[in-house]
């Protein structure tokens, strides 16, 4: 089973693996929350775990399909099972969704998919204008290999044939300027699934690639921004060695939980919380830019000057 393998999202998702297996997604909640939140977030541990469907990523899933000529399909909801208001709320456009996503399709109204087809249609210039290629052959492949002794697996969006070029990771976002995408990569932990699929890369292939990031935004202009997380140890901006440090330990911990089976929750106690450096600066930075207000004087203060100018 180690290796890299051509198997639908639906299939990848309900975890594969010989044993079961960590993702980028369940690294993150084993570090953010717990153990525990980990357990019930595994397709092979949780018994009642079920696929999450939102509404929030179907623009996403057909943007997908568009750009990297894989992954499910869409088909767009029938203008006349609306309701007036252009809600799908109507009994026939709930039956028309569900019989979508019954048949594995991704349902959008006609305004969404004619978005998405100009989300697709502003990353393949870009990508153009910057000579690189996406085979669609090579569009989400799944990764699966043992790491520091745990079963792990990623899905990879797309991963040229050539060793020599990166892997490639599509997200769709609201905001694809440089500080926008920063804040997005520490508050998601994009970071984290770098480096998780890097190194599961390297163990079911033995390439060490580099990775990138391509976001467009959802709304127009639909702008596009590809991107590294920078990786130079000696360099006071590095960001992957914290990443692949956090990586580590989230293999340490799955490793752990599964060989004692045991998955601990939140500590049963209570926790006295300290202001974060960042909320303390904040404050700091505001007061610094108040205006000096001067304080009125007191009447004694008052006295005392009418006092030393009396003649």
């Amino acid at each position: 089973m180690e290796g890299i393998h051509q198997i639908d999202a639906e299939a990848y998702h309900a975890d594969p693996a010989p044993a079961p297996s960590l993702s980028s997604s369940i690294a993150r909640v084993l570090l953010n929350q717990s153990p525990r939140h980990a357990w019930h977030a595994s397709p092979r541990l949780n018994p009642d775990w079920q696929p999450t469907e939102r509404k929030t990523f179907d623009i996403g899933r057909a943007a997908h399909r568009l750009v990297l000529g894989a992954g499910s399909d869409f088909d767009v909801i029938p203008h006349d099972l609306l309701a007036s208001n252009g809600a799908a709320s109507t009994k026939e456009a709930k039956a028309f969704i569900e019989d979508c996503r019954a048949r594995g399709l991704t349902p959008l109204k006609e305004a969404e998919a004619d978005a998405v087809q100009v989300m697709a249609s502003a990353v393949a210039d870009r990508l153009d204008a910057m000579r690189i290629k996406l085979d669609p052959a090579r569009s989400e492949l799944a990764a699966i290999a043992q790491v520091d002794g745990v079963w792990c697996r990623a899905m990879i969006d797309n991963a040229p044939a050539d060793p020599r070029l990166p892997l490639y990771d599509f997200k769709t976002t609201t905001d694809a300027s440089p500080d926008a995408i920063r804040r997005a990569v520490e508050a998601y932990g994009y970071d984290v699934q770098a480096a998780h699929y890097l190194a599961t890369w390297h163990a079911a292939t033995g390439e060490r690639r580099r990775f990138r990031f391509v976001f467009v935004e959802k709304e127009p202009p639909h702008e596009v921004a590809v991107v590294e997380l920078h990786d130079s140890p000696d360099d006071d901006a590095d960001w992957m060695a914290t990443a692949r440090s956090m990586a580590t330990e989230a293999r340490r911990i799955w490793g752990e939980c599964l060989a004692a089976d045991e998955w601990p929750g939140y500590p049963a106690q209570v926790q006295v919380l300290g202001a974060s450096g960042w909320r303390q600066q904040r404050w700091a930075d505001r007061e610094i830019g108040q205006p000096v207000i001067p304080k009125k004087p007191s009447a004694d203060a008052l006295r005392a000057a009418r006092e030393a100018m009396a003649p």
